[in-house]
């Protein structure tokens, strides 16, 4: 299937004027597993889908794939599959560029984001994202401007929910069964990759029920929303987990804010604990299981990571043990800090190694256990940094 013809069946599927049966209520389910956006009953009654949508606000004429518009927010989306994504300089870009327009033009508050979606959750390349992508020699494109989503993930977390409620119509119940069919051949993984997944998806979630209000309160945490980009949605590991064999970067993550600390205008200082694929490694990140503690920065919507902006938003502060800020010298995610985690026989824990974690992980008590030792060595290094 080329992308016209499934971003078509997208446009079917999603508007209500073309799917007066289902539109309103795929939308929803849209916004809910792949925008994230918590539009407001009013918001998505007020919305109109369009496929193929020619930009009219910029200097010259581009076609997005698929164009949302509201009665808050333009959303521009652009749709790639198949192994390599040919694309044009400044595409992503223009399209961002456009939307931004529209937005001054009905002057909406909320800031304009174009998704990116493609199987794995890969990002556009730096000449289409034009001037979205960080000053160095990095992959990352910043997420404020432009989201990368997956079928593997958010879209197929979508389809799913579209298929638990088909609509009577027989043309546009054919159109989801199409479009569920070629979303699930999209992800590519073996049955040992699934396995691990599905150890990955316990793990975590029996880790992340450790984190309950007393403990946060023990170590000055607090939880965060769960809406796009806040501490409760930021590298979540109920999304990052579903394209973690994916060549695209997935950082499964819980992440937590430290409830006492202030730092400079928007930045946040948060533990956090997870565990990175190795996608877009050319800076020898480790894939271990591990923990530390990160600056956020909500201009950007990404962690800090440079050495200078660390050690001069932390050092000398009391907020962290000094030490800690003086051994930083990771470009890496910024995790200061940080400690790699182990399991209850002392092995540290590689999810990106299939075959050592279905060894490691045959039972629930086998990850039980683990997550007893890991708690272990948190609460080791949050002490350090309550107490000093």
């Amino acid at each position: 299937m080329i992308e016209r013809e499934l971003t078509g069946l997208m446009y079917e599927l999603l508007s209500p004027m073309e799917n007066p049966e289902r539109g309103r209520l795929y939308l929803e389910l849209f916004d809910k597993h792949v925008l994230r956006l918590d539009m407001t009953a009013a918001e998505l009654d007020s919305a109109k889908v369009y496929g193929e949508y020619p930009t009219q606000l910029i200097g010259n004429t581009r076609y997005i794939d698929l164009a949302i518009i509201t009665n808050q927010r333009f959303i521009p989306i652009e749709v790639k599959i198949g192994d390599d994504y040919s694309e044009q300089e400044n595409q992503c870009c223009d399209y961002w560029r456009e939307a931004e327009e529209y937005h001054k033009q009905n002057a909406f508050s909320k800031p304009p984001i174009l998704y990116y979606l493609t199987p794995e959750g890969d990002s556009p390349s730096r000449e289409s994202a034009g001037d979205f992508g960080f000053p160095d020699k990095s992959n990352f494109i910043r997420s404020d401007k432009i989201d990368a989503v997956a079928f593997s993930s958010e879209g197929f977390n979508w389809i799913a929910d579209c298929e638990d409620n088909p609509p009577k119509n027989i043309f546009q119940k054919n159109n989801l069964e199409r479009l569920y069919n070629e979303i699930d051949k999209m992800i590519k993984r073996t049955d040992s990759q699934r396995q691990v997944e599905g150890i990955m998806h316990k793990f975590f979630t029996t880790l992340d029920k450790r984190f309950d209000e007393d403990f946060c309160k023990k170590y000055h945490l607090k939880r965060g929303g769960s809406k796009r980009m806040e501490i409760g949605d930021c590298y979540t590991y109920k999304r990052y987990i579903d394209r973690f064999f994916g060549r695209a970067f997935s950082w499964s993550s819980i992440c937590l804010q430290c409830a006492d600390v202030k730092l400079d205008d928007d930045k946040e200082l948060w533990f956090r604990v997870g565990c990175y694929n190795g996608a877009y490694n050319e800076l020898g990140e480790s894939t271990a299981f591990c923990a530390g503690f990160m600056i956020f920065s909500h201009e950007i919507k990404e962690g800090l990571y440079k050495e200078l902006d660390i050690k001069q938003l932390l050092g000398g502060r009391n907020i962290l043990p000094q030490e800690i800020v003086d051994e930083y010298d990771k470009k890496f995610n910024g995790l200061v800090g940080r400690i790699d985690l182990h399991d209850e026989q002392g092995n540290l824990i590689y999810f990106t190694d299939v075959y050592k974690t279905l060894a490691q992980f045959r039972t629930q008590k086998d990850i039980d256990r683990a997550v007893e030792r890991a708690m272990t060595e948190i609460e080791a290094l949050l002490r350090r940094f309550v107490y000093g």
